[in-house]
Order: structure tokens, then C-alpha cells, then sequence
């Protein structure tokens, strides 16, 4: 007879942990909710800001939930997944999110895209971009600066665009530099991110559980103290390590994860 699958063993739909799915919406701290709140009033108005925070924080599923909820009749969301792009990779990948023609050298892309957003905000149908640049701290200088660009239209002395650069603690300390202040003075605001409390790392697993449609009780409160205490609020530190304990569980035929297996487990550093 075949052994169970782990779905089969644990009850539940998909792996609660895995990065191949994500709830329907994710799981926000009172912070986030705050955050959020504020952000989605700044695109309203044309502003510009920045969300920093230590890797794992969720700055990116934050960000990214808030550009899903933009009415896109209204906002048209450009989003560069990597901020390590080179400049001219990074004009480029807008340049293709827009329709812009990137062949020929007659007139700069630079211009081309500063043509083409100042149109979408200001046309019969206004449609306002905002631009969103995931690992924002690996922005070449010079690519934050053709950013600041884009973001104005000279003309009107108006928003053209928002920009929301999303980055690590780095992107903080880069952003205070004064080399940075023209660059600075654009973002109204720099969010930083924070880790979960240990009331919100059990909400935020019980949240992954419940889009998993997995047991409830899959981890035993002493097991669940533990891994919050452990993970010091990371969410990936939270998945990761939970991905870890499930496993053990299965491998132990044992349907829930106890603090016991917690702590004699092998696979956890």
C-alpha cells in the first residue's frame, strides 16, 4: 500500500507554507493596515514614498496588494520587479509595460516614456501611472534620477506619476544621503515595515492555514509560542520554518507539529 501523500496525511488543500500560492489577500498587522491606509490617499493625490524594512517583512506582498485594489480604469501600474536592473534595462522594461517603441535613437527612450506617461495623465481619459520598483536599494544613482523624471510633468508643475520605491533597511540609509536630497524631497513619506508581535505571527499562521484549508489545530499552542519566539516576526522566516516542521511531522507519521518535535527537529538550525 502507498503511503499517503503529505495533502492526504494532514487533511489539507495545498501546503499552508508554500510560496506557490498566496491567499486571496494577505495577511496585514495593524501596522500594515495603517500603512496601507495611508498609501492608497498619497496615490490620490499624486504623491510619491518609499517602504523599507528588513527582508521577510512582506514590504513587497503589501505593496503589491495595494496596486491589485487601484481601480485601473483610473491608475495604470508599472511594476519593476527588480531594482538591480542596469538604467537602460530598467527604461526599457517601462518602455515595454507602456507600449513605447524601444528601437531607434533619434529621440532618447527617456524622453519617449516622459511623453508617454505626461499623455496617459493628461489626456481625455486621464489614466495616472504609478511606478512600483521592488529592491529599490540596487538602483543605480543615475536610474533613480530618470525615476524622479518620469514622476513630473515640467509644463503643468504637476504629478505626471507616483513612485513607490520598496526596498531594504539600505534603501533608508540611501534615501537620508545627501547626495539623495533631490531625490529625497520627490517621496513624501518612507514607511518602514516592521516585524510581527507574537500575537500577530499566530494570527499570520493561522491566516496561511486558513487560506490553506488545512487543520486549525495543525500546530499545538506550546509548538506555536515556540515558532513565534523563534522567528522574531519574520513572515519568511515564519514560512520557511514551518515548511520545515511540517515536513518532520510527515516524516514522523504524527498529524500535528508539538513543541517537543519542534525542538528535537534535526532539519532546523
Amino acid at each position: 500500500m502507498n503511503n499517503p501523500t503529505m495533502a492526504e496525511h494532514f487533511g489539507w488543500k495545498v501546503h499552508p507554507f508554500a510560496d506557490t500560492w498566496r491567499p486571496s489577500a494577505p495577511f496585514c498587522s495593524s501596522l500594515d493596515k495603517r500603512i496601507t491606509d495611508q498609501a492608497l490617499l498619497m496615490l490620490q493625490h499624486g504623491k510619491s514614498f518609499a517602504v523599507t524594512g528588513a527582508s521577510g517583512n512582506g514590504k513587497s506582498t503589501l505593496m503589491e496588494h495595494l496596486i491589485a485594489t487601484l481601480d485601473q480604469n483610473y491608475y495604470k501600474t508599472l511594476h519593476i520587479h527588480y531594482g538591480g536592473l542596469q538604467r537602460a534595462a530598467l527604461l526599457k522594461a517601462l518602455a515595454e509595460q507602456l507600449g513605447v517603441e524601444t528601437n531607434g535613437r533619434a529621440v532618447p527612450l527617456l524622453v519617449k516614456l516622459q511623453k508617454q506617461i505626461a499623455g496617459l495623465a493628461g489626456g481625455s481619459h486621464p489614466v495616472y501611472p504609478v511606478i512600483l520598483v521592488d529592491d529599490a536599494q540596487l538602483l543605480e544613482r543615475h536610474s533613480f534620477m530618470d525615476l524622479c523624471s518620469l514622476i513630473v510633468c515640467p509644463p503643468k508643475k504637476t504629478a505626471a506619476a507616483s513612485l513607490i520605491l520598496v526596498g531594504d533597511d539600505m534603501l533608508e540609509k540611501q534615501i537620508q544621503l545627501a547626495v539623495m536630497r533631490s531625490i529625497r524631497s520627490r517621496l513624501t513619506a518612507s514607511f518602514g515595515v516592521q516585524p510581527l508581535d507574537e500575537k500577530e505571527s499566530k494570527a499570520f499562521i493561522a491566516h496561511r492555514l486558513q487560506g490553506a484549508k488545512a487543520p486549525t489545530d495543525l500546530f499545538e499552542p506550546e509548538a506555536l509560542a515556540l515558532l513565534a519566539a523563534r522567528c522574531h516576526g519574520n513572515r519568511r522566516d515564519i514560512m520557511n520554518t514551518g515548511t520545515l516542521l511540517v515536513a518532520e511531522a510527515y516524516c514522523r507519521a504524527e498529524k500535528t507539529v508539538s513543541a517537543q518535535l519542534l525542538m528535537s527537529c534535526e532539519l532546523l538550525a
